[in-house]
């Protein structure tokens, strides 16, 4: 026993944050128990039988220090965390696992890792690079030692910077998931009945019909069966001219051919997911496992994309318009595909986080409409106040994933709707959209909820670290050995000087990606931590946490440290 604690127990970090003491001298060369590692509530500890006294590392020279050491840890219980062995006070110690949720710094894009509190595990959308494969590898030793498998993979629509950094995690022989769920819509070459293939960008979708004055997507890819029966035509989907395969269906072949070693499929079953595609109850539909009645209490239910299905009831999405129209049989079709983004909503006891996607503002204008049920379109016919006020209950969150990485193409209205306490922006350093945009900023904050709202950012949470001079940063060096090897005649040179450059890069990003530019959510479901890492750390304080509350049963509010 450790203090009402067992030997191997394992347990978290308390509210809103801990920390691990041990012994070290100070500049007065006094032996004191001082912060040794800083912990965010729910971070894993294991209680251990480590004694201070018969550490290799101990420095006791007094009788005096020996009574200080065993005085002081008395009270305390000895754990493990994260490479640090040593002390934390009781109070600090607490046994319920948390919800997390971490925003990835993926760059340009999105990507989270979802874990419930009952350790279930799914990535919701990866980025268009490895910086998710890289963050994943890490927390979890390089998938050597993933106790469990992922329980889903969560493509949100076919955008190479929501979906491409998967092809990383489905090309690990290490990796498995049970499900990969996607919206639907899977980008194909037009075929005719002779054969032939053209890229035609109104056929780019898939097939089109028109009815009453609406243009529909119908040709949905809904079930695992309809994905084989489409790409066993490599018409569809390989450029006959080139031998080049389409990316996203790529990536899903890729997926649904991928084998363990006993050739059994590394990823079940991929499906659409949508109102009308998972878990349903009462009319709604639900991520697969998370319905009204999950026993850890936490319930996702999916508000999009919408399905509207014909007279004969096959599902239909409907296409939209560069702007926002009641009715169009146009297809613009970057705005068709994010506007059908799987939309999420998660809602854990008293807490909610709304999965955004790459909703734009023709999608967001069809949603209020759909759910409100309120004439939307019409100019005057409805007053904002009135549709926020109908739209809140089925968009309102404390926490939400900014659509479109802070993307200016969205309504005031739905922003409003939202009304969140915090919200998290996904964007990236090397992206011609200059996201998050300033406007965009402002309406966040105008439109969120309370005094002092929040806008995390990966891009803003995360910056280079800074050298006394440029020619001691890595990439630096690494680009001068690109160069050196550019040049270099001998292959055996060449490959030496080539590998030398990478390694100094790979430090480098895998630094950023699994320690900076995350942003991590904490909430036990009824108060909520958001925080990101410092890249000037101490031992004292490695976290920059806030902290969102409720008063009087209110709603979570951000609480100021002062």
């Amino acid at each position: 026993m450790s203090n009402g604690f067992n030997l191997g127990d394992e347990v978290y970090a308390g509210y809103p944050d801990a920390h691990v003491f041990n012994f070290r001298r100070n500049s007065k060369k006094e032996l004191k128990l001082s912060k040794v590692k800083h912990l965010l509530w729910g971070d894993w500890i294991k209680v251990t039988d480590y004694d201070y006294q018969t550490d290799p590392k101990a420095d006791i020279q007094t009788a005096a220090e020996q009574t200080l050491v065993q005085n002081s840890t008395a009270p305390m219980v000895a754990v493990r965390v994260r490479g640090v062995s040593g002390y934390m006070h009781k109070a600090d110690i607490q046994k319920e696992r948390l919800l997390e949720i971490v925003f990835v710094d993926v760059g340009q894009g999105d990507g989270a890792l979802l874990v419930t509190p009952d350790d279930k595990k799914y990535v919701i959308d990866a980025g268009v690079g490895d910086n998710m494969r890289r963050y994943l590898a890490w927390r979890f030793a390089g998938f050597k030692k993933l106790l469990k498998d992922f329980d889903g993979l969560i493509i949100t629509h076919p955008d190479q910077d929501h979906y491409l950094g998967f092809q990383a995690l489905i090309d690990n022989l290490d990796v498995q998931a049970d499900h990969i769920w996607h919206n639907g819509i899977v980008e194909q070459f037009k075929v005719a009945a002779s054969g032939s293939q053209s890229s035609d960008a109104s056929f780019l979708l898939g097939l089109r019909k028109t009815s009453a004055g609406q243009s529909f997507l119908t040709g949905l890819i809904e079930d695992d069966a309809a994905l084989a029966s489409h790409l066993a035509d490599p018409n569809r989907w390989i450029k006959k001219s080139t031998g080049k395969p389409k990316q996203y269906p790529h990536l899903l072949n890729s997926a649904q051919t991928a084998k363990t070693a006993n050739s059994k499929r590394r990823f079940a079953n991929i499906a659409m997911l949508s109102t009308a595609h998972g878990e349903m109850h009462n009319g709604k539909a639900y991520l697969p496992g998370f319905g009204p009645n999950n026993a850890p209490a936490c319930v996702i239910e999916v508000l999009g994309p919408v399905v509207e299905p014909d007279s004969q009831g096959a599902s239909r999405l409907r296409t939209f318009a560069s702007e926002p129209m009641h009715k169009t049989t146009d297809m613009d079709a970057g705005k068709t595909k994010n506007g059908h983004s799987i939309l999420l909503k998660l809602t854990y006891k008293n807490t909610t986080v709304l999965f955004g996607g790459d909703l734009n503002s023709p999608a967001e204008m069809f949603l209020l409409q759909h759910y409100t049920g309120l004439s939307v379109y019409e100019p005057g016919a409805v007053s904002d106040q009135d549709t926020i006020q109908a739209g809140r209950p089925v968009f309102g969150a404390d926490i939400a994933k900014s659509c479109h990485h802070g993307s200016a193409d969205f309504t005031d209205v739905f922003l409003a709707c939202v009304n969140p306490a915090a919200t998290v922006i996904s964007s990236g350093d090397e992206e011609s959209h200059a996201h998050p945009r300033s406007d965009t900023l402002g309406a966040i904050g105008h439109h969120g909820r309370g005094h002092r709202s929040l806008i995390l950012s990966t891009e803003l949470m995360r910056s280079s670290k800074e050298f006394s001079k440029r020619e001691d940063s890595p990439w630096y060096k690494a680009g001068k050995l690109v160069a050196q090897a550019q040049a270099e005649t001998d292959p055996v040179k060449k490959q030496q000087l080539q590998e030398e450059a990478e390694e100094l890069m790979e430090v480098t990003r895998t630094r950023n990606v699994t320690s900076y530019g995350a942003i991590n959510f904490r909430s036990d479901g009824e108060k909520v931590v958001m925080a990101y890492m410092l890249e000037r750390d101490s031992a004292s304080r490695r976290w920059d946490i806030y902290q969102l509350e409720s008063t009087n049963n209110g709603p979570l509010h951000y609480k100021p440290k002062d």
